[in-house]
């Protein structure tokens, strides 16, 4: 009897496990995309998929899955968990400039959370990882299923030289779980971080992202995620490619686009 209840509990465990794969999205390659890459002589990824599609489009399936180093596409997350802690007050904090020179010239300077992102201010957003701290800070990747939710290698150093990886699969389930409001944040601070993000608005269509580039990585990885809002549907999207030189910095943008483009997304 005892025999028949394990084995009757071990199937019941089982469907769940069973239902989830089978409700997984499948991957679809797009090899078409692949000529976007080679116009610019970068080799990289592109990822997309529609807010509630059973499918995910991917330019290489390896790739894809294959994790990196996140850079200053890690600044969505910061973000979130110091805004939901109450690490920062709103968009409109001011950080102080320290008076010491920065990478970027416009980084030399007063600037709120709202204008360091858009200016990808790494300084900023290192003070604000120092605020969050190491415990609220791991609670805080983790309770997202961001990546392998590894901050090892310094507090204000984890996504761009230290333990942190995330591959452009999951890039899109993390954008895709912000954009349903389906992670452990509170409203406010998701529906902020949206706004953080929102680059350009059009009658036509929104677009939300954030760049990241991993100058410490060997080959250096260059990002571009977010998503396109149009109408009543919702794009995520995750690019990213190995970078050689400065000027090919520019092609995650133009490659992005461009298959988003092409797709009849942007």
């Amino acid at each position: 009897m005892r025999y028949a209840i394990l084995l009757l509990t071990l199937f019941l465990l089982a469907v769940p496990a069973a239902q989830a794969g089978a409700d997984a999205p499948a991957l679809v390659e797009r090899p078409d995309w692949q000529a976007h890459f080679d116009a610019a002589g970068v080799t990289g990824v592109m990822v997309i998929q529609k807010e509630g599609s059973p499918q995910i489009l991917v330019s290489n399936a390896k790739r894809a899955a294959t994790p990196y180093l996140p850079a200053s596409t890690f600044k969505i997350l910061n973000a979130l968990i110091a805004l939901d802690c109450g690490a920062v007050s709103g968009p409109d904090e001011v950080f102080p400039y320290d008076g010491q020179p920065r990478f970027l010239p416009e980084w030399n300077a007063d600037l709120t959370l709202r204008q360091a992102f858009a200016l990808s201010c790494v300084p900023v957003y290192q003070d604000i990882a120092r605020r969050i701290g190491p415990t609220r800070m791991a609670k805080g990747v983790a309770a997202a299923g961001y990546g392998n939710a590894d901050i090892t290698g310094g507090i204000d150093r984890f996504w761009l030289e230290g333990g942190l990886r995330i591959s452009a699969l999951e890039q899109v389930a993390f954008l895709g779980r912000l954009n349903r409001h389906a992670l452990p944040f509170n409203k406010d601070a998701m529906d902020t971080v949206l706004a953080l993000m929102t680059v350009e608005q059009t009658p036509d269509h929104a677009l939300l992202a954030k760049t990241g580039w991993a100058t410490r990585a060997t080959p250096q990885i260059g990002w571009y995620v977010g998503m396109v809002k149009r109408g009543p549907d919702t794009f995520s999207f995750a690019l990213n490619i190995d970078i050689a030189s400065p000027e090919q910095a520019k092609s995650r943008q133009t490659i992005a686009r461009a298959i988003l483009q092409a797709e009849g997304i942007l």
